[in-house]
């Protein structure tokens, strides 16, 4: 039996069609990749307050709380806790 190698729609298509991605396209990528590097890496130590990551990361707290909302979607992150003041604590999800 031999082991088929996986492949994604979207290198496929690539392939058959000579298509690339724009610059913009790239920019934009390499950018969320460089936010959510950002925020991971700041919640790899301890839970943090969306305050705590922004000044930890050097962003601005909309984009943290952005990128956070849409992590506790997709159960990458977590609600550890709330703070005095009200603010929630997030903490990364253990990877199964």
């Amino acid at each position: 039996m031999s082991v088929q190698k996986k492949s994604y729609t979207s290198k496929l298509y690539r392939e058959k069609t000579g298509a690339k991605a724009s610059p913009q396209l790239l920019d934009l990528r390499r950018s969320q990749l460089e936010v959510h590097s950002k925020i991971t890496g700041a919640l790899k130590t301890s839970p943090k307050t969306v305050p705590e990551i922004a000044q930890e990361t050097g962003m601005d707290t909309k984009t943290v709380f952005w990128y956070l909302t849409t992590y506790y979607k997709y159960n990458i992150v977590s609600v550890v806790g709330k703070t005095e003041d009200g603010h929630f604590r997030y903490g990364m999800k253990p990877k199964e």
